[in-house]
């Protein structure tokens, strides 16, 4: 409802803009195109009109002007447009970039602009100028002006047109991307958004675009039933390329001239048809033998159609824009559902974003599944029902969602005749399907990698298995796996249970290192437990019997209860405490993402939009490595990002699990570390 709400108002704005810029078009006009710091005063004083006059014929410029936007100005606008021609026999000088230089100050050094330096500095498409970074200077720098007058029909209107003989106009076409279109003229995402600053943002059909002209450059538009494309990735040769792709160097370097300034991280390299390495390698190559275990899908690439995505959160927007600004301040604080759904949502930007940014264009169609708690599952399954009967979905690659289980399965079983994945993004309660996708993993799942941890790391230790009657399953497994485990049994009281005060200390050895395992979730007897075995610790320790006494204590499941306030924190980050969980604390490698939130959004991102983040950049990563999330799921790949990582197995009749499992430890100065896990 949103997205259609958003449509209709950029319709309006759009018709409204045709209409009062009408009378214009009965006048002689000039184009601008903005270039990067100008405003509309500096563009008023160079062409010598009024900033009136130009906020007349562009009534959207009042509010704000960009780079790359092309106003219109009056006839009396008389200064000449200029254009590079390229130069042959050019010669080169090398300048050493000194401490406060920019770009701008170098070109008016050796009278040369700043796109012609990038032209020959192609680093600086992507990358900021440098101290001590050698740049190559044309030092026989010649500029050309070209100037054509082309009369428009009926005659009263004329129009100043700029001949670009480097470089012509492209229209882009449906589900092309960026990637796609730099490879097609030999170039790299970072030129091809060089010449079109306006799409930095993202690639929309129909818009006009600048590419290089094939009759002036080296690299035409190449015939792809004869050749392929290869991006050079971080760590690429000439020699390493010429052994992938089985050709000499001269081969390689007639195909593609630009090899002639070297080789470059990003450069579009054309190459035969069905050559190794080529991004065009067929998706059946990829096996599991080939790719089992941690890749990066990033630089594994090669799938870069646009990605359909489907995201279904329950945001109750009818309730948001009924009811006054107040009412809905009290609803975000009342409702923790919609507070999920606008985190997670949050996230989902920011990796949309991200991903774009890596060549994987992605168009998101978000659904509000209105749900209310009161309306009962029925009423709540009829709304997922209706946004899958009233809306085409026969073209969508993945759906992220619903939230909530029974909404899931409802989704999952009426798309599942169109093999269409669905992706359970937080809740563990579904009862799966073939074409279901749960990324949260289970509790059982937590639990058998907690205990496959102790089988193989538990040996030669100590074991003491403390465990109340709700979790006698899980203490029978631990004594499966160590039948000379000691035990000891809570007592029940008037007050819950609770610990004499010798039964941890006669089970203590001080000769070995002593593995405490406590399976609860009663907060009094958890407390119990960590104050006991800190008091261990630290009585042996003063009465100086020895050194140190070696005691860890591990859960199979840490619910809710340890973030009680009566359990201290402190006593768990002595006893170096170990627990499986389904994400981590992010780490400094995360920075770049949290400062980009923050950003956005000035709030730290919560856990749910972290999840938001990952869960959709892995989607649009898997898309990205293979045809389909079927086949990127068969690969055995395990990804890692923010917090979450994820490793899909099929099971046998429901579909496939996120079988990633971090083990975590409290660590010093009270952080939690991820706990290296070495499996079979």
């Amino acid at each position: 409802m949103k997205k259609v709400v958003l449509i209709v108002v950029m319709v309006f704005c759009y018709a409204f803009a045709k209409a009062y810029a009408a009378p214009a078009l009965l006048q002689e006009f000039v184009s601008h195109q903005v270039q990067e710091g100008e405003t509309v005063y500096s563009i008023s004083k160079a062409y010598n009109v009024s900033e009136k006059q130009i906020y007349k014929l562009n009534p959207d410029a009042k509010s704000r002007i960009y780079e790359g936007l092309v106003l219109i100005l009056p006839s009396t606008a008389q200064k000449p447009a200029k254009n590079i021609v390229e130069q042959e026999n050019v010669t080169f000088k090398t300048h050493k970039v000194k401490r406060k230089e920019t770009l701008y100050s170098i070109s008016k050094k050796y009278d040369v602009p700043e796109d012609v330096i990038k032209r020959y500095n192609k680093e600086l498409y992507s990358q900021t100028l440098r101290k001590g970074a050698k740049l190559r200077i044309p030092a026989n720098y010649k500029s050309t002006t070209v100037i054509t007058t082309k009369k428009i029909d009926p005659g009263t209107i004329t129009s100043t047109v700029v001949t670009v003989p480097q470089y012509v106009n492209y229209i882009v076409k449906s589900k092309e991307t960026k990637y796609g279109i730099a490879r097609k003229y030999g170039i790299t995402i970072a030129q091809l958004e060089a010449l079109n600053p306006s799409i930095k943002n993202g690639l929309k059909e129909g818009i006009t675009i600048k590419v290089p002209d094939v009759k002036t450059n080296a690299t035409a538009v190449i015939d792809e039933t004869k050749y392929s494309f290869y991006e050079v990735k971080k760590g690429n040769t000439m020699y390493s390329l010429l052994g992938d792709l089985n050709l000499t160097a001269d081969e390689l370097v007639a195909l593609n001239p630009s090899l002639d300034d070297g080789l470059k991280e990003g450069m579009i390299l054309k190459v035969p048809k069905g050559s190794v390495g080529s991004v065009q390698t067929q998706y059946t190559q990829i096996s599991i033998a080939e790719n089992a275990g941690k890749v990066s899908l990033a630089d594994s690439l090669r799938n870069y159609s646009v990605k359909k995505i489907a995201v279904m959160l329950p945001f109750g927007l009818q309730r948001a824009t009924s009811d006054s600004s107040d009412t809905r301040k009290d609803m975000l604080k009342s409702d923790r559902v919609l507070r999920l759904a606008l985190d997670f949502h949050s996230g989902v930007l920011m990796a949309v974003e991200d991903a774009d940014k890596l060549g994987i264009n992605a168009e998101v169609h978000v659904y509000d599944t209105e749900y209310k708690r009161r309306d009962g599952s029925a009423t709540n399954a009829r709304k997922i029902e209706n946004i899958i009967n009233t809306n085409d979905f026969s073209d969508i690659d993945v759906v992220i969602g619903p939230l909530l289980g029974g909404n899931v399965d409802r989704a999952a079983s009426m798309l599942a005749r169109k093999n269409i994945p669905v992706i359970s993004p937080m809740t563990q309660k579904i009862s799966g399907g073939p074409n279901v996708f749960q990324s949260r993993p289970s509790d059982n799942m937590l639990q058998e990698k907690m205990l496959n941890f102790l089988k193989e790391h538990g040996k030669d230790k100590n074991i003491i298995i403390i465990a109340d009657a709700k979790n006698s399953k899980a203490k029978a497994k631990l004594i499966s796996i160590f039948p000379n485990a000691k035990q000891v049994v809570p007592r029940t009281g008037d007050n819950g249970l609770f610990l004499y005060p010798d039964d941890i200390p006669n089970q203590i050895q001080k000769e070995k290192d002593n593995w405490v395992i406590l399976e609860t979730d009663d907060v009094p007897l958890i407390s119990n437990v960590t104050t006991s075995l800190n008091a261990q610790m630290s009585v042996l320790s003063n009465e100086q019997i020895i050194e140190n006494v070696k005691i860890t204590l591990f859960t199979t499941n840490k619910g809710r209860a340890y973030k009680s306030d009566e359990i201290q924190h402190t006593h768990l980050m002595n006893l170096n405490f170990h627990f499986p969980s389904i994400d981590k604390e992010y780490d400094d490698n995360a920075s770049a993402f949290i400062d980009a939130y923050e950003e956005m959004y000035n709030i730290t991102p919560s856990t749910e939009a972290i999840r938001g983040y990952d869960i959709m950049m892995d989607t649009l990563l898997r898309l990205g490595y293979a045809q389909d999330l079927y086949q990127a799921a068969a690969a055995g790949i395990e990804t890692k990002y923010i917090e979450n990582k994820f490793k899909y197995t099929k099971k046998q009749y429901a579909g496939f699990y996120n079988d990633a499992v971090y083990i975590m430890k409290y660590d010093k100065m009270l952080t939690l570390k991820e706990v290296s896990v070495v499996e079979d």
